[in-house]
């Protein structure tokens, strides 16, 4: 049986490219800045750089495709790449625009996350799935994710 397990919250910044229409859609870079993560087992800073090369249908529906390091507390770096969707929402944007922020669920942003570290204190990172949602702010994103464990036997 699949559950899902608080993991972690995490925000950081972002700096917008529009590269524009390709013959795949509209193909929007967002290069990451500094933010902040924190979990139950795990807290740290998401290191500037990294990114999202997000591609947008016609349609309004987008693509995610993401990759962020992450700087534990304790000094471990952590490779955080996930893909997702993001449907693009006239009154969360119009709210954006008047400097305020979106709720968690006002429109659709999903991802699925993983992991890779080196770092022997983290090595359970390597052996988990995570999904989650966010939200925007007027400074960037904000991402709550849950592990998916599995009741095995």
């Amino acid at each position: 049986m699949l559950t899902l397990e608080p993991l972690m919250r995490f925000a950081n910044g972002v700096t917008t490219h529009r590269i524009g229409a390709t013959p795949f859609g509209e193909r929007i870079a967002y290069v990451i800045r500094p933010g902040w993560f924190e979990g139950p087992r795990i807290r740290g800073k998401v290191l500037d750089g990294g990114g999202d090369w997000m591609l947008c249908g016609a349609d309004g529906l987008a693509q995610l495709d993401v990759r962020k390091l992450l700087e534990t507390d304790d000094g471990a770096l952590i490779d955080l790449r996930y893909t997702g969707l993001y449907r693009f929402d006239d009154g969360v944007t119009a709210k954006l625009a008047a400097g305020g922020e979106s709720m968690f669920g006002e429109t659709q942003f999903q991802v699925q996350a993983q992991f890779a570290t080196g770092d022997p204190r983290y090595q359970w990172l390597n052996r988990t799935l995570a999904v989650g949602e966010a939200r925007e702010r007027p400074d960037g994103v904000e991402y709550q994710l849950f592990a998916v464990t599995q009741s095995l036997g």
